[in-house]
């Protein structure tokens, strides 16, 4: 199935920010960096209720294997994202999968079509993130549920020295174009779904364990999202590359392996 455009699409300035970030090595992404966060995608599929004949929507689709999951899961699966890089590769492995090119906060579908709508580490990077959950809200059926996952606090993700690592190298002025952690403070989340007409069903957190087998890999998968990418267009690969090398070896055994943690959480919100 192809990847669909709806008639007129204009990508807000914020949208095109992250089309451009995300889609500079999907294939980077999603070979070194995706799988990492299977645990989180796993615990958001089970926390919506997404089984047989669920009709789910996955915000900020990426390379897909969210959607993946949720068709093992015998779902209907729906996807949109800003990157057709990303999206690309998600019609590889998904071929029958609905996927759209759109703005998170403008969602290409009418009121109250989903029983489910999931969104993994894609709200943060709206423009406004509110209004992009309040418009996720609105797609949900009566009953349908709301599932968002996303870093937990930074001080409990080992990461973080990866991402102040890159962020050093990043002109200040182009720090707010990548905020993993924008919506990642207690009750932002639980506020964000009230404001949304949503009440609180659930929530819970999750470790992924984002395990390199080399500096090589580490350094092509961090590089390939949207903070690396950005650190690399204003200071260049092999300055980025140096510093990521750096700040990865606390994390490095003595064989060169890579094991970083990560807390991540999630939230579940009913439309009644």
């Amino acid at each position: 199935m192809p990847i669909a455009t709806e008639p007129g699409f204009v990508p807000s300035a914020a949208a095109s920010i992250q089309e451009r970030l995300w889609s500079a090595d999907a294939e980077g992404w999603a070979l070194f960096s995706e799988p990492h966060n299977v645990p989180l995608f796993e615990a958001v599929l089970t926390a919506a209720r997404v089984t047989v004949g669920t009709r789910v929507l996955d915000v900020g689709c990426g390379t897909g294997r969210t959607l993946e999951l949720a068709i093992e899961r015998g779902a209907t699966a729906v996807g949109v994202d800003i990157s057709a890089a990303m999206l690309a590769i998600a019609a590889t492995r998904m071929p029958d999968a609905d996927l759209r090119r759109a703005d998170l906060q403008h969602l290409p579908f009418g009121s109250g079509e989903f029983g489910v709508v999931v969104a993994v580490n894609a709200f943060q990077f709206a423009e406004d993130p509110r209004a992009a959950i309040a418009d996720a809200a609105r797609v949900l059926a009566l009953g349908g549920r709301l599932a968002i996952g996303m870093f937990a606090e930074p001080e409990r993700a080992q990461s973080t020295a990866i991402h102040l690592a890159m962020a050093s190298v990043t002109p200040p002025e182009r720090e707010s174009e990548h905020e993993p952690y924008a919506l990642s403070a207690p009750g932002n989340l639980e506020d964000a779904l009230a404001t949304a007409g949503l009440r609180v069903d659930s929530v819970g957190e999750v470790e992924c364990v984002w395990a390199y087998d080399n500096s090589a890999d580490a350094v092509r998968g961090l590089i390939g999202s949207a903070g690396g990418v950005r650190a690399v267009e204003g200071a260049g690969t092999d300055r980025v590359g140096a510093v990521i090398e750096e700040a990865l070896v606390p994390f490095t055994d003595s064989a060169g392996r890579i094991r970083m943690r990560n807390t991540f959480r999630w939230i579940v919100g009913v439309k009644s």
